[in-house]
C-alpha cells in the first residue's frame, strides 16, 4: 500500500541523512513548451475554419457519408426498428477500415491516416471484421488513425455538411438527401459489389485481401468524380462554406493566380498571401482576409522564435547550470563582434523589418535545422514580430497565452534597457515563467483528467541557476505550426480548380 503525505512527510522530517531515491519512472514528453500554440490555432479558425491538416482529400468524405445513407438503405430494406446504436457505428467503422485498407493495398503511399495501424492487415489473406481483435482495432480507429476520428476527417465531416447527427440514436449520422446525386454516382463505381456481406448486413463478417484490393481500384481515393469535385467545393470555399472560409479560399485562388506561370511550391503562395492588403489588386475584397492570413505567419515566426530560444537554451544547459545573466551574453556573443545599440528599444523596436513575415519565418526553420544564425534569426523574428503587433488582443488570446499585444506592451516597458538586460527580461519572462506555468498547468490537467503521466517541466532553478531537469533530451527542433494551407491547396487541386 503506497504512503500517504504525512507519513511521507513525517519520514522526511526524521531523516538524518541524504538518501538515493530510486530514478524517476516518469517519462518525457509534451509538444507546446510555452503553451504557446494555441494561439496559432484560433488565428487559423479566421482564416480556414472547419479544416485541419490531415482531411486534405475528397473521396473519404464520400464514402463516410456513403456509409451512414447505406446503415439507412439496410435499415429500410431489412424493416429492421430494433437495431442498436452500436450496431450502427459497427456497420459505418468496418466501411472505414476497408476503404483505408484497401487504399493502402493499392497505393502504399495513400495520404491517408493510420498506416502504422493498419500495417498487420497488409499481409492477411483475410480478416473477420468481429470478435475481440476487431473491436481493439475499431475502437482504436475510431478515436486516433481512423478517418472518422475527431484527429483527421470526423469534425469537418459534419461542419461541412456530409453527414448530420441523427436525433434517434448517440453517436448515429445520416447522409443529408441533398448528397444523394452524389453519393448515388460515386455507389455506381461498386454496386457490382454491394451485395458482399461486408456492404448488405450488420455483425460479423469475413472479408478477402483479393475483394479489398478489388475494391480498391474501384473507389480510389486519386480518381473523384466531377460531382464530387463540385459537391466538395460548394462546401470548401462556395456557397455552402461559412463565410470566412470563403474568403480565405479566395484568397488562396488569387495567390496562385497572382503567381502565374512562376514557381508555385506552397511557401511562395503562403507568402504571397501575405503581402499586405494593398499589395492587391482588388484591396478592398482583401482587407479583412489578408491581414487575418499574415496574422497568422506573425504570430508563427513570435511563437517558433520563443520555441527557437527555448530550445537553444536547453542546448546550452546540456554542459551545466548558468543564470540569466550569462545565458545572455552566451547570445549576445552568437550574434558577433558587431556593436550593440545602447538601448533595447533601438536594437529591436526600431530596426528595419522584412516586408514579408513567411520569409523571416523560412529564416528561422532554415536556422534551426542547420544550428547556424540561430541567434540572429531569432532577433530578427522578434523584432519583426513585436513590431507589427497588434494595440490590443482578440478575444480568445488569453493573457496567459502571451499574446502579442501583451508581449509588445511588456517590450514598449523594457525598451531603455540595455540589449543585455532586456534579453534576461525575455529569458525570464516569456521563457521561464511561461515554460514552467504551462508545465504546471497540463500536469495538474492531466492529473485531474487521470490523463497521460509525462514529464514536461525541461528546466528548473536549482543553485548553480537554471538547470535541466534528470532524463531531459534535446530533441529534434521545434517546428512551424502547419496552417493548413496544404489541406487547403490539396482539396483545391482536386476539385479541379487549379
Amino acid at each position: 500500500m503506497a504512503a500517504t503525505l504525512g507519513e511521507l512527510l513525517d519520514k522526511a522530517a526524521s531523516a538524518q541523512e541524504p538518501q538515493i531515491t530510486s530514478k524517476i519512472a516518469i517519462g518525457q514528453g509534451g509538444v507546446d513548451p510555452l503553451g504557446l500554440r494555441q494561439i496559432n490555432f484560433g488565428l487559423m479558425d479566421r482564416v480556414f475554419p472547419d479544416l485541419n491538416n490531415v482531411a486534405r482529400h475528397i473521396r473519404p468524405y464520400v464514402v463516410m457519408a456513403w456509409a451512414w445513407r447505406r446503415v439507412r438503405r439496410i435499415l429500410e430494406r431489412d424493416k429492421k426498428k430494433g437495431a442498436l446504436d452500436s450496431e450502427l457505428r459497427d456497420f459505418v467503422d468496418r466501411i472505414e477500415a476497408i476503404y483505408a485498407w484497401s487504399q493502402f493495398l493499392v497505393h502504399p503511399d495513400a495520404d491517408l491516416p493510420g498506416a502504422v495501424a493498419m500495417r498487420k492487415l497488409f499481409d492477411v489473406k483475410s480478416y473477420v471484421f468481429g470478435g475481440e481483435e476487431w473491436e481493439r482495432r475499431r475502437d482504436m480507429r475510431r478515436y486516433s488513425t481512423g478517418l472518422i476520428s475527431p484527429l483527421n476527417y470526423g469534425p469537418s465531416l459534419q461542419t461541412m455538411g456530409w453527414i448530420v447527427r441523427a436525433d434517434e440514436g448517440k453517436g448515429v449520422f445520416w447522409a443529408p438527401p441533398e448528397l444523394d446525386p452524389v453519393l448515388d454516382a460515386f455507389e455506381r463505381k461498386i454496386e457490382g459489389e454491394l451485395d458482399h456481406p461486408a456492404f448488405s448486413r450488420f455483425g460479423t463478417v469475413k472479408v478477402k485481401r483479393e475483394d479489398a484490393e478489388r475494391w480498391g481500384k474501384l473507389w480510389s481515393m486519386k480518381k473523384p468524380l466531377a460531382v464530387e469535385r463540385r459537391a466538395m467545393f460548394d462546401r470548401l470555399g462556395g456557397p455552402l462554406a461559412p463565410s470566412a472560409r470563403q474568403r480565405g479560399i479566395a484568397l488562396a485562388l488569387a495567390g496562385v493566380k497572382d503567381l502565374g506561370e512562376q514557381e508555385r511550391d506552397l511557401d511562395t503562395i503562403r507568402a504571397r498571401m501575405s503581402d499586405p492588403a494593398e499589395a492587391w489588386e482588388d484591396s478592398d475584397a482583401f482587407l479583412l482576409v489578408a491581414a487575418d492570413w499574415r496574422a497568422v505567419q506573425v504570430r508563427q515566426v513570435f511563437r517558433l522564435a520563443l520555441e527557437a530560444l527555448f530550445f537553444w537554451i536547453v542546448e546550452r544547459l546540456g554542459d551545466g547550470p548558468m543564470h540569466s545573466a550569462p545565458l545572455a551574453d552566451e547570445f549576445l556573443g552568437e550574434l558577433g563582434k558587431s556593436r550593440l545599440p545602447k538601448s533595447a528599444g533601438v536594437w529591436l523596436l526600431s530596426r528595419p523589418v522584412s516586408k514579408n513575415p513567411v520569409e523571416v519565418l523560412s529564416t528561422i526553420q532554415g536556422a534551426l535545422r542547420s544550428r547556424r544564425g540561430l541567434a540572429s534569426a531569432i532577433v530578427v523574428g522578434l523584432s519583426q514580430t513585436l513590431q507589427e503587433a497588434p494595440a490590443e488582443a482578440l478575444e480568445f488570446e488569453s493573457f496567459d497565452r502571451l499574446p502579442l499585444a501583451r508581449a509588445r506592451k511588456e517590450a514598449e516597458q523594457w525598451r531603455d534597457l540595455a540589449p543585455r538586460e532586456f534579453l534576461v527580461r525575455v529569458v525570464e519572462t516569456w521563457i521561464m515563467a511561461q515554460h514552467t506555468y504551462w508545465c504546471v498547468n497540463r500536469g495538474l490537467a492531466d492529473a485531474r483528467g487521470r490523463g497521460k503521466t509525462i514529464l514536461r517541466l525541461r528546466i528548473v532553478m536549482d543553485e548553480g541557476g537554471w538547470t535541466q531537469t534528470p532524463g531531459t533530451t534535446l530533441g529534434n527542433p521545434p517546428e512551424a505550426t502547419p496552417d493548413r494551407l496544404d489541406t487547403a491547396i490539396s482539396l483545391l487541386e482536386e476539385c479541379g480548380r487549379l
